[in-house]
């Protein structure tokens, strides 16, 4: 295999940001991917997308309305997802079924149960299923777990504190938006959204969890028009939540979240240890993707340019080259540097299917513990003893 014929099913915005480290990829020497296929029915969004790949790749991808017809075309080896949630389970085991690898936008699915009939499927054909879970890719959190295992600044974490609280409303006109206003269309709001990102990079630095307790309110229930299959629905998804997370290793962590805060905005994220604290610098359910500062006990600050410094400066050749192939360090294009090798090698990727579902068991533990108006245990959550929430779910998508 020369290079790993790549398609993308859906192109709306988020695939821009796909192509886009594609592009990084190619302009700093890469010839290992080429995009063979576009999928969408706006065949506008396609043809914008189809434009911005001839920007940096030679041969033309060729654009579908359908996802099955390009399955029978055979011009892929392996897809990107980037899809409503709702279509990640229908789409993604069609095209495990007919023996092509994938890549799917977050979550892998609406549940637990649903996600683990596409890891079976995957597994049954040993076929790469990687998750497009991109934060922990970069080089801030990439230096930050370094920090944290290895450099040991502030000593062992011991808790912390992680709160965004802002006034901004979905705008339920876009049809972005509209799905992610159902919880049938998206497994849950922003917890199961930006929430992934935040659940990744906490597994990634601290390992197992022991329980989760979780409140959750929805306070914006606006009636959302031309709704995918339900047509019209309330909106029925949290808006705000405050979480504690234990840590089998004795951390805990606060997670607290609204949207409907009109007149105050906090973007707040700090993780305390024993001789210190780290601050993030960025947008906090995306931990240290914009980097993070160390304050020591004594107020010296180790600002986040020097962290990442040196700890570029530990890794040898080859470390560096494993997370940072071809100098790359947008996260998207090294999800798909790692796609393309795991087909062609037989691999098995960083955030597999399996992975998969240990993050979205973190973001169910947090319903499920809503629903209960109890703490949960994450394993009963992940073993599917406690599937409360997600039982409507499955119902309306006919998962059994």
């Amino acid at each position: 295999m020369d290079k790993v014929r790549i398609g993308i099913i859906g192109c709306g915005g988020i695939s821009k940001c796909h192509i886009d480290g594609v592009k990084i990829l190619v302009e700093n020497g890469c010839k290992e991917i080429e995009i063979t296929a576009l999928c969408d029915e706006n065949k506008e969004n396609a043809k914008e997308k189809k434009n911005l790949i001839m920007q940096f790749q030679k041969n033309e991808p060729v654009i579908f309305s359908d996802f099955e017809k390009v399955i029978s075309k055979k011009i892929c080896d392996g897809f990107v997802l980037c899809l409503p949630h709702f279509l990640h389970h229908t789409v993604g085991i069609e095209l495990l079924k007919n023996n092509y690898h994938i890549m799917i936008e977050k979550p892998l699915a609406l549940t637990l149960k649903i996600g683990k009939k596409l890891v079976e499927e995957a597994k049954k054909r040993n076929l790469v299923l990687s998750i497009a879970e991109n934060i922990r890719r970069y080089l801030g959190p990439r230096a930050i777990k370094w920090v944290i295992e290895n450099k040991k600044y502030i000593g062992n974490i011991r808790f912390a504190l992680v709160n965004l609280v802002i006034d901004s409303p979905f705008d339920y006109t876009k049809y972005a938006m509209k799905w992610r206003g159902i919880k049938l269309l998206s497994g849950g709001g922003m917890i199961m959204d930006s929430g992934h990102h935040f659940a990744d990079m906490l597994l990634y630095l601290f390992g197992d969890i022991e329980d989760i307790y979780c409140e959750i309110r929805r306070y914006d229930e606006r009636m959302i028009e031309e709704v995918p299959f339900l047509k019209k629905a309330k909106a029925d998804v949290e808006d705000t939540w405050d979480a504690l997370i234990k840590f089998k290793n004795g951390i805990f962590i606060n997670w607290f979240y609204s949207r409907s805060t009109p007149g105050f905005n906090l973007n707040f994220g700090l993780y305390s240890g024993e001789s210190g604290a780290i601050k993030d610098k960025g947008f906090v359910f995306h931990p240290f993707q914009n980097g993070a500062d160390i304050i020591l006990k004594d107020g010296k600050i180790v600002k986040s340019e020097e962290i990442e410094k040196e700890f570029l400066n530990s890794l040898s050749d080859e470390e560096k080259e494993k997370l940072f192939p071809y100098n790359c360090y947008d996260g998207f294009g090294l999800e798909w540097i790692e796609f393309a090798r795991c087909i062609k090698n037989g691999l098995k990727p960083e955030i597999d299917g399996e992975t998969g579902l240990k993050i979205i068991s973190f973001c169910e533990s947090c319903y499920e513990s809503d629903y209960m108006k109890l703490p949960v245990k994450y394993g009963d959550v992940y073993s599917g003893k406690i599937e409360n929430y997600q039982k409507e779910i499955n119902m309306f998508w006919k998962i059994e």
